[in-house]
């Protein structure tokens, strides 16, 4: 397996999420960003054109892979974009650093995502704000009893992927209040991969 998660996973993942069917998702998503933004999984810097230049000064962004990072590190961006490796579960930000977080299909393999949400609300300033565009369960029984099924094998095809987390549910537990935000399968992608969380949220005051 090290010789599939080392030279196969990272163009595998790459090229999957990189597909052109899910380009209007992540950019809408990606568009709301402001400020100093921190993208949390960045990967190969997928995302890297939806950024507004006239309304994000910095990304920085990591991603446990490093060779996801440094095909990250191959293209060229319009606006800053600073590349390291690390977690999800120990960001390496002071607190209140950020304008903004971005997430797009990452949280289906962090280990732990309620720990790692914990660390977006530490690292975001007071009344910043995380987007987001996740797959995750179903809503109807048929293809939770298929996600459920499959989900073992494809967590070790896909580099640690979750088919049934509830995105939403996920950020209220977590401290999150939902802003918009919508829930709907995407178009030609099966079902049991292919329902969508979109949306933005901010931090909940708890003081």
């Amino acid at each position: 397996m090290k010789i599939y998660e080392r030279y196969v996973l990272p163009k595998m993942l790459n090229c999957v999420c990189g597909l052109s069917l899910l380009t209007p998702y992540r950019q809408e998503i990606v568009q709301k960003a402001r400020g100093l933004t921190v993208e949390i999984g960045i990967g190969s810097s997928l995302n890297r054109s939806f950024y507004n230049s006239s309304t994000v000064e910095t990304v920085i962004g990591f991603d446990p892979s490093l060779d996801l990072i440094k095909m990250a590190r191959a293209h060229t961006n319009k606006i800053p974009i600073l590349l390291s490796g690390g977690i999800s579960e120990q960001i390496p930000f002071r607190d209140k650093t950020f304008d903004s977080a971005v997430v797009t299909f990452s949280f289906c393999t962090i280990p732990d995502p309620k720990q790692a949400l914990g660390e977006i609300r530490r690292i975001l300033r007071p009344g910043g704000e995380l987007h987001f565009c996740e797959h995750g369960i179903a809503p109807d029984g048929l293809t939770r009893k298929t996600q459920y099924f499959i989900e073992p094998l494809w967590r070790r095809l896909a580099g640690g992927c979750h088919l049934t987390r509830d995105i939403f549910s996920l950020l209220a537990e977590s401290g999150f209040e939902l802003l918009e935000h919508k829930a709907q399968f995407i178009p030609s992608v099966p079902k049991f991969a292919g329902y969508l969380y979109q949306g933005s949220a901010r931090a909940v005051d708890r003081t």
